[in-house]
């Protein structure tokens, strides 16, 4: 094991941890490292209930990830998993994978070609113990890719929720059109369009459908879409299973994705591809991280762990709870030449956003009297504990001169001062023969009001200008 990756272990059965001793660990072929104990497979606690997860206390992806079981993971299928979920009541991990080459189902005649599932969408879903041993196994024909993957434990249960009905193709790989509901059941064979799945259509005729469950709040999301359209839509659970498919928010995504999460009001997203001669290392993995309030993608992130697995393919995304809070688990296909496994991490650390990698967020303008100098002055405000940078240019719209005293736009309340804030700005050089500087302020009401009394006819700006709240 090359130790370039992260062998300290995560767990959700112990809490305090113990140190490995060094000697034992030089014996295995790895650092020394905190270890916790093995994942465990009893009632999990550290679900959190409302809606939480905001974009104020997210998941820190400057922080070590831990190494979930020490391994790599050796699955039932030799294809690379594609998604995992956990049980919320049992901690058990489930993954799903394309069924392999050569594989003979009990009901099927004689062994399918590999290139064959992959037309059609069948699928192997792993259910995983504590130990990385896979404990039982489930088979699904006909549903898609497996990148989308949800576990919901009712009724004493496991349910999963994936994409279903996939149309097959002639070359390439099927995906789901609609979203499925099915029993884990050990060793069962279910087809899509059979009484087995529970079917659901929020988008009717799209395309590329995966679904991500956040059981704890009592949500589901879907992503769907041509190549370069795709779309999120998050939902009530409840009100998802009424078929009432009215959505809460719904926002495109931006980049190609391998799989993705949703977490309270975020969603995760997984990108990047294998190590290969386009691709060597340290690779094309990145994390992009949407407020699903706003839509807006609120972090972009490279991620640099484990950088000496062979293969390295960026593959599984989801939040699984542990007793010292939600932890976000993520995973890669390794191991070249195959058969594929699977290595998993999680990271626990949270963050309140502040730091040089918080974005900037659209201010709200009266479009009708003010326009932008381009798109790229948009009015904007960043907030770095208590300091909050603006950013606009603005011209009035009427082409009328600017009046002493005119109160541009309000700041949304948690940023706004306890005492009036003064701030310098800039005007266009044209037709302007003194000074090209003006002065701002901001109120403790939020107003952003500019003084200037020449009565200036083209655009005022704060390029540069912050004050603390």
């Amino acid at each position: 094991m090359p130790l370039t990756r992260r062998t300290v272990l995560t767990t959700v059965a112990a809490a305090v941890p113990v140190i490995a001793p060094a000697a034992a660990a030089r014996a295995a072929g790895r650092p020394a490292a905190l270890t916790a104990g093995p994942l465990a497979a009893g009632p999990l606690a550290g679900s959190p209930a409302g809606p939480g997860l905001h974009a104020g206390n997210r998941f820190d992806l400057r922080a070590a990830p831990a190494d979930l079981f020490g391994k790599e993971i050796r699955l039932t299928q030799g294809k690379v998993h594609q998604q995992v979920a956990f049980d919320q009541v049992t901690g058990l991990a489930y993954a799903t994978q394309l069924i392999s080459d050569g594989r003979q189902l009990a009901d099927e005649s004689a062994p399918v070609p590999g290139i064959e599932r992959e037309r059609r969408g069948d699928l192997c879903i792993n259910e995983v113990g504590p130990d990385g041993a896979v404990r039982a196994v489930m088979y699904l024909r006909g549903v898609g890719h497996g990148g989308g993957l949800g576990v919901e434990h009712a009724d004493g249960r496991v349910w999963l929720w994936l994409e279903t009905d996939a149309n097959p193709v002639s070359d390439g790989f099927a995906y789901g059109t609609r979203i499925g509901r099915v029993a884990f059941a050990p060793d069962a064979v279910v087809d899509a369009g059979s009484a087995g799945i529970e079917v659901f259509d929020p988008v009717p005729g799209t395309s590329g459908i995966t679904p991500s469950l956040d059981a704890g709040r009592g949500r589901i999301a879907v992503r769907h879409g041509a190549h370069g359209a795709e779309e999120y839509r998050v939902y009530e659970l409840d009100a998802f299973k009424r078929r009432a498919f009215t959505p809460l928010h719904a926002f495109p995504a931006r980049y190609r994705t391998q799989a993705w999460c949703l977490a309270g009001d975020l969603v995760y997203q997984n990108e990047g591809s294998a190590y290969g001669p386009a691709n060597p290392a340290p690779g094309n993995s990145w994390w992009n991280v949407y407020d699903v309030t706003t839509g807006q993608m609120i972090e972009r992130r490279f991620n640099a762990t484990a950088l000496g697995l062979s293969h390295r393919e960026t593959e599984s995304i989801t939040v699984r709870p542990t007793p010292d809070g939600p932890q976000l688990v993520f995973g890669f296909a390794t191991q070249e030449p195959g058969p594929r496994r699977m290595a998993l991490y999680g990271i626990t650390s949270t963050t309140d956003g502040t730091g040089e990698h918080v974005p900037w967020t659209n201010l709200d303008y009266d479009t009708a009297v003010y326009a932008p100098n381009s798109g790229n002055y948009v009015p904007q405000y960043r907030q770095l504990g208590n300091r909050v940078d603006l950013h606009l240019r603005l011209a009035r719209a009427d082409g009328a001169p600017w009046t002493n005293g005119e109160k541009v736009l309000t700041l949304p309340p948690h940023i706004r001062p306890n005492r009036t804030q003064g701030l310098i700005g800039v005007t266009t050089g044209s037709g302007v023969t003194d000074s090209l500087t003006i002065r701002w302020e901001v109120l403790t009401d939020g107003s952003l009001v500019v003084f200037d009394q020449r009565r200036i006819t083209g655009w005022i700006g704060l390029d540069a200008g912050f004050f603390t709240s």
